[in-house]
């Protein structure tokens, strides 16, 4: 059976130390997995509370130029558990994507760079 793709931009890798930090009343840390200009994956620790299906992230690359992109509107698709890298391990791994709504003209400019300048490759 063939897999119907969705999405209208093209997803890229990261480069290890890429995070997304979900607002909120409690801040989360994320590692992003994927992104494009119209959305993005990330794995969190699940502790046992979802951050809200709507919110702000703020992008972050922890480099030396220290790439941070802030107040972007994320809504949820999908928040999964994510299987697990180590099996005999306690923590529990959750796997989000989804997608960025209205963008300001900057915050594109500023996707664009990240694309251009942190990823490696499509994924």
């Amino acid at each position: 059976m063939e897999t119907v793709e969705h999405r209208i931009h093209k997803r890229f890798r990261v480069r290890e130390n890429s995070y997304v930090t979900l607002g909120g009343p409690v801040s989360k840390l994320g590692q992003i997995v994927d992104i494009s200009r119209g959305g993005l994956s990330f794995r969190y620790i699940d502790i046992g509370e979802r951050p809200n299906s709507s919110l702000e992230v703020m992008l972050s690359i922890k480099n030396n130029n220290g790439f941070q992109l802030e107040h972007i509107a994320f809504k949820t698709i999908y928040d999964l558990r994510a299987t697990k890298e180590f099996p005999f391990s306690a923590t529990r791994i959750r796997r989000r994507g989804g997608r960025f709504v209205a963008l300001t003209q900057d915050q594109i400019s500023g996707l664009d760079y990240l694309i251009q300048n942190y990823t490696t490759g499509e994924a």
